[in-house]
């Protein structure tokens, strides 16, 4: 089988897995209206083109529907999920690009971060209340040529008539990938109104666990604006400890700005150390790395649209400089 049929295969697997298991849910549950999410973001607004440069996600949540069984006995081993009568599930489908600062250089280059795309599948569930809320995630992937990095950094170039990437045949081999993650979020300070401004202070932390990515992360993010929903930021792709990607519809307004900052504690980053086994190797990471984010959010009804900037550390030994990325989110209940 061909890497396209592979990866292809992956995720045919993956979704039909997810559709079997609403298949045997209630009829009347059907109905309920569900939450769907396209999560956008690339360099292209700071006017780079390298290392972490796109990330995409596809997100559904059932609001109705409780976690499949596998994944609720999961969650049940972690904090925040014993006394949890129904667990919401979401599905995602994600893809991710990497690349050295130079993409027009055809050489391995020895000091840089290599090319890398990920391809995966994501399974969540969590816990929503005033105080906190609770997420447990599962995920599976490959990376390597079967995720396709290649032929979509350069069909999107072409398109936009941007310079060729021409380092590809040096990015990291196929390599399976699973990962565990567990976050939490707890309401430090609550100056929220029901129908005017308002503020909160929201401190977070994740475990992160997988041969792709291996981090403890913790940070904080303050949000100031009118009719603040109960909600804890926009999502984010990982690394970053995503915020939640449910909110509740309504008729009335909802805007707020935020600002925040995330450390994380690395112990593995594949897309900069390289393969676990075999393959190509990568460079040496930097084991603390840091971020500040800012942006704003607005809700009606049954949209939501929030974007978000990233202001990123080094993550590796020799990198030149750190990062900035945009981020935006699209959300819609139908």
């Amino acid at each position: 089988m061909t890497d396209l049929g592979k990866a292809f295969a992956l995720i045919a697997l993956t979704v039909l897995s997810a559709g079997g298991i609403a298949a045997d849910k209630p009829a009347e549950e059907e109905a309920e209206p569900t939450l769907w999410l396209i999560e956008y973001e690339n360099d292209l607004v700071a006017g780079e083109d390298r290392y972490y440069t796109s990330g995409i996600r596809f997100q559904r949540i059932a609001e109705a529907r409780s976690a499949p069984d596998w994944l609720a006995s999961v969650a049940r081993r972690f904090p925040g999920f014993s006394e949890a009568d129904a667990l919401p599930y979401a599905f995602s489908i994600n893809h991710n690009i990497f690349t050295p600062a130079d993409i027009e250089n055809p050489q391995f280059p020895p000091d840089d971060r290599p090319y890398a795309a990920w391809l995966n599948v994501a399974f969540a569930t969590g816990t929503l209340q005033p105080r906190g809320a609770d997420r447990v995630r599962v995920g599976l992937g490959v990376v390597g040529p079967a995720a396709l990095g290649e032929q979509i950094q350069k069909g999107v170039h072409e398109i936009m008539d941007a310079p060729e990437p021409v380092g590809w045949d040096t990015q990291l081999r196929n390599e399976p990938t699973l990962l565990l993650g567990y976050d939490r979020f707890r309401r430090l300070l609550d100056g929220r109104n029901d129908d005017g401004l308002g503020y909160d202070l929201t401190g977070f932390g994740g475990l992160t666990l997988g041969n792709v990515y291996t981090n403890l992360a913790a940070g904080l993010f303050a949000r100031f604006g009118h009719n603040l929903a109960n909600d804890y930021g926009p999502p984010r792709i990982t690394p970053a400890v995503s915020g939640t990607g449910y909110f509740q519809p309504g008729r009335d307004r909802t805007w707020y700005f935020f600002v925040g900052t995330e450390g994380r504690a690395v112990g593995r980053d594949l897309f900069i150390e390289g393969n676990t086994f075999g393959g190509r190797d990568g460079v040496e990471p930097r084991r603390l790395v840091d971020e500040l984010f800012a942006g704003f959010q607005y809700s009606h009804d049954r949209f939501r649209v929030a974007y978000t900037h990233v202001w990123r550390s080094r993550e590796f030994e020799g990198q030149i400089s750190g990062q900035d990325y945009g981020s935006i989110s699209i959300s819609l209940w139908w």
